[in-house]
């Protein structure tokens, strides 16, 4: 009994870890900064309602928060695809230098 919850608990676990895999992790944070924004912008509707105000220093700070995650979150894969280009144009040359030398010797 107790063999098979582990198993059962290592199948979820890893399905969980596969589906992470396949969205990513940076766009697994800007979809928890999205629903953070829907239910703030929720949250501060609620307050207008009851008080006729939002406290706007706390919204403002609130906002450039979500903001500044979301610019990092776009440095980040900016400087990611800045790589993976900078190793697929090293492939390139390589494959370009071994066939002229190929070329070369024919």
């Amino acid at each position: 009994m107790k063999v098979q919850r582990r198993q059962k608990q290592k199948s979820i676990f890893k399905r969980a870890k596969e589906w992470i895999g396949k969205i990513g992790t940076l766009n697994i944070v800007l979809i928890c900064v999205g629903l953070f924004f829907v239910w703030f912008n929720y949250q501060m509707l609620e307050m207008f309602k009851l008080c006729g105000a939002i406290p706007e220093t706390y919204a403002c700070a609130v906002i450039a928060a979500t903001i500044g995650e979301c610019g990092i979150c776009g440095w980040i894969r900016t400087n990611k695809d800045k790589r993976m280009q900078r190793e697929w144009d090293k492939e390139d040359q390589k494959e370009r230098k071994s066939n002229n030398e190929e070329g070369g010797k024919g």
